[in-house]
């Protein structure tokens, strides 16, 4: 009954079999487990500066994990320079599916101190663009489009026709509970 703790290797299908790091355990105590990888070792894609990718662990064999994509979110230094004196920060969650599984986008947009009647389009203008880009979207291709800045560049485009925002940045993507 008492299993042997060993050392796994934690590869991730999603991305090439990719390894993304060790964890020690059974086979059993491994599955459900999550690992902090920081998406700057994803050299091919060039993603912006500060974003971590969370993989579940699903499977375990033969010294060996097989993980899948849980989360991606922006560590707090890059968000800490947003947010300056006279500008309002205003913090979107959008509730949406992939993959017929539930998750939650999390925006964070900074615009000048303004009036609430353009916060609300900018925050109903955020709802609308997230629920169009991610609707038949696969989850490995949302992570992507955000860590490398794309997802964030067409926003920023269409929140401006709406009213001048100085940044506009996915904050997280999380599986919702």
């Amino acid at each position: 009954m008492n299993e042997d703790k060993i050392w796994f290797k934690v590869v991730v299908p999603h991305f090439d079999n990719l390894s993304v790091g060790e964890i020690f355990g059974t086979e059993t105590n491994v599955v459900g487990r999550k690992i902090t990888y920081s998406a700057s070792e994803l050299r091919e894609l060039k993603p912006k500066m500060g974003y971590k990718l969370v993989f579940k662990i699903a499977s375990a064999s033969n010294s060996e994990c097989k993980a899948d994509l849980d989360s991606l979110f922006l560590s707090r230094e890059p968000l800490s320079r947003l947010v300056r004196h006279n500008i309002s920060k205003m913090d979107i969650v959008v509730p949406i599916e992939i993959e017929k599984k539930p998750y939650a986008i999390k925006v964070l947009c900074t615009i000048n101190k303004t009036e609430n009647k353009y916060k609300k389009a900018v925050r109903a203008e955020i709802k609308k663009f997230v629920e169009d880009e991610t609707k038949d979207a696969k989850l490995k291709d949302i992570f992507i489009d955000a860590m490398t800045n794309k997802m964030q560049n067409k926003l920023h485009k269409i929140l401006d026709k709406v009213y001048l925002t100085r940044v506009a940045e996915i904050r997280a993507i999380e599986p919702r509970k």
